[in-house]
């Protein structure tokens, strides 16, 4: 099982309770669906990470996201809620 957290602004990747590896840069969210990774900047990007590497970065004024496979839900600070599919905006509600 992969479970991710943030420390001092990087994303931390655990599996089966030990720790995999660190990556990104001023991360202030981290979710994964256990080979995904998609983390939210300071900034309000949200990142695209597969084993530590960065796939794609997209979006904006983003708060929080959630990823399941190709489709990542994004809930910005806004209170809207847009849904990425590969890094393309696909709807907003």
């Amino acid at each position: 099982m992969v479970t991710v957290r943030v420390n001092r602004g990087r994303v931390e990747e655990f599996e089966n309770g030990s720790m995999k590896r660190s990556f990104g840069s001023n991360i202030v969210f981290a979710a994964t669906d256990g080979e995904t990774v998609v983390a939210v900047t300071k900034a309000g990007r949200v990142e695209e990470y597969v084993k530590g590497s960065m796939r794609r970065s997209f979006g904006s004024k983003a708060v929080s996201a959630q990823v399941s496979g190709d489709t990542v839900a994004v809930q910005t600070s806004s209170g809207r809620t847009e849904e990425y599919v590969k890094g393309s905006l696909r709807r907003s509600y």
